[in-house]
């Protein structure tokens, strides 16, 4: 006898348009890594692109929590369909202005498009009495193993067959419309669906009272960490392929830190001693700072697999707290949560490249990056020290 899935149609959808996503992401900084863009034009390619995702996470994020997730997020895929296609002319340009619009409506799109689904997803299995925290997880284990996928191909098949990548987005853009439409017209809002009956079993709730407080923490130790994961992800490609390796294969480099975020988000799943237990998440955070030196050894295979390896851990790290804590709301503002989520995540990969594009300027190899995780560590450490005496 079947005991459930553990995943609903939305959590497939979400990693299928991730992988699109990563797919459409790397694409742009090989594209830029390719025409031999400086590294701070394409950590201004990605600001921009940021600014927008920033910007329609923020000031659109809420509109399912007033009109419907679902009857916002399907013609919003109809649409990105036609903006794939539009990749193609881009990338038969050789055009900066055409990159950055390509770049401000992808980010565009997925700065509207997680906010939705974090949204649709939080309120919709609180209906089915879900544990809250098995939302978050399952949520973050379908994006991140999408990521994987769209981080490890991009820069390969933008440079052997770059139309398929165009293809493929709008493809599934298309077919995600359809598939969202009918669920849409059958189900309203809610996603039924027979769950495994470990997704109901009911864990230790965190101090509500001081809920806020732990947001507003790991939002900005989340901030702080993914400025440098996506450096890393925004400009290996060209580092990458200034030591001696071949641009196409930057990817399967790169997808190292992917892979980290995918089995960390599996680890504090299993292990879920960090809930409501500020001290022991600041010892997990403190492999931010630990993690420094590697970023100034002599650049190399081992050494682009090791940055990118604890990158994507010290990112993953806040990212959960930062998610768990957001969405684990006792008001019905999932969306508004969302998309102050993906605010956080905006600003952070906005600002990360562009600041590391003008540190590498400077200081080549990876010591650019290396100077700039120092200031950040010294913040994160901080801002870890404030909250500790602040929660007592």
């Amino acid at each position: 006898m079947k005991k459930g899935a553990f995943f609903n149609l939305f959590n497939y959808l979400v990693s299928i348009f991730s992988m699109v996503g990563y797919l459409l992401f790397s694409s742009i900084n090989t594209i830029a890594a390719d025409w031999g863009l400086p590294y701070s034009t394409i950590g201004k390619i990605n600001f921009t692109g940021y600014l927008f995702y920033t910007l329609i996470a923020l000031f659109l994020g809420s509109l399912g929590d007033r009109y419907g997730y679902k009857r916002i997020l399907f013609p919003s895929m109809f649409f990105f369909t036609a903006i794939s296609l539009s990749g193609m002319l881009v990338y038969g340009s050789n055009s900066l202005v055409f990159l950055y619009l390509f770049a401000i409506a992808v980010y565009s799109y997925f700065g509207l498009f997680y906010p939705l689904v974090e949204g649709l997803l939080s309120r919709a299995e609180k209906l089915e009495k879900i544990e809250p925290s098995l939302t978050t997880t399952r949520f973050t284990l379908s994006w991140s193993s999408g990521n994987m996928l769209g981080m490890a191909f991009g820069p390969y098949l933008i440079q052997k067959s770059p139309f398929s990548v165009f293809s493929i987005a709008a493809l599934v853009s298309f077919l995600g419309g359809l598939i969202v439409y009918r669920h849409t017209n059958k189900y309203g809002e809610r996603i039924p669906f027979k769950g495994h009956p470990a997704l109901f079993q009911k864990h230790r709730e965190v101090d509500f009272p001081k809920i806020a407080l732990y947001r507003k923490t790991y939002r900005f130790s989340l901030v702080l960490a993914a400025m440098v994961f996506s450096s890393v992800i925004s400009l290996f490609p060209k580092l990458i392929s200034m030591s001696g390796i071949s641009l196409e294969n930057a990817g399967f480099l790169v997808v190292v830190g992917n892979i980290a975020v995918f089995l960390t988000f599996i680890l504090m799943t299993r292990y879920r001693f960090w809930v409501g237990n500020p001290r022991l998440s600041f010892v997990l955070i403190l492999l931010f700072p630990l993690s420094i030196p590697l970023f100034f050894l002599n650049t190399g295979v081992w050494t682009f697999l090791l940055v990118a390896l604890f990158s994507g851990i010290n990112y993953s790290i806040p990212y959960t707290f930062a998610i768990f804590y957001g969405l684990n709301s006792p008001h019905e503002d999932h969306g508004k949560q969302g998309g102050l989520h993906e605010t956080m995540i905006g600003i952070s990969f906005g600002l990360g490249p562009l600041l590391s594009g003008y540190f590498l300027e400077i200081w080549p190899g990876l010591y650019g990056i290396g100077i700039l995780v120092v200031f950040l560590s010294a913040i994160s450490v901080a801002n870890q020290f404030l909250f500790m005496k602040r929660v007592k």
